[in-house]
């Protein structure tokens, strides 16, 4: 084959990696789909782990919030978390699941106040691994909040 060129044919100049529009690529229905599923995999993910007894938390629960620590309330917890992954994926009722999932964050970031010493060492602003663990659920927050106030929230398989 060969490469005809028509006159006045414009060549295109080489793309630049960083000028490419990314909403070509992905629509907003795309990124809505993929917040809400890996929101869902990662509540489904670590509620399983507290379920079996597994989950890493336990030393951050039995310093903030002890009562939960153990089972069978840690089990409860885990197949609290775990509703909520489902609920997430379910149209009809993702809305109130995503306001329960925000509350539930804010009691975990609640741990700030309950015990700053064990997410701060050796003094603040210096995180520990648990202090990582709680600051991320502000990111989950802020993913919960664009799900909440999307237009997406009510379509079908969204």
């Amino acid at each position: 084959m060969s490469t005809q060129i028509i006159p006045n044919q414009v060549i295109p100049e080489k793309v630049n990696f960083f000028d490419i529009d990314l909403s070509n690529l992905l629509s907003q229905r795309s990124a809505h789909k993929i917040l809400t599923w890996s929101l869902s995999l990662t509540f489904f993910w670590f509620g399983f782990l507290k379920v079996i007894n597994m989950s890493p938390v336990v030393g951050l629960l039995q310093h903030s919030f002890s009562g939960f620590a153990y089972q069978p309330f840690l089990g409860f917890l885990g197949f609290f978390e775990m509703l909520i992954a489902v609920g997430l994926l379910i149209p009809k009722i993702r809305k109130i699941t995503i306001s329960l999932t925000i509350l539930h964050l804010f009691g975990t970031i609640s741990v700030i106040c309950i015990s700053p010493n064990i997410l701060f060492a050796p003094y603040f602003p210096i995180l520990t691994m648990e202090g990582e663990f709680i600051l991320k659920n502000f990111i989950l927050i802020s993913a919960c909040l664009m799900l909440l106030f999307s237009n997406r929230d009510s379509s079908p398989g969204a």
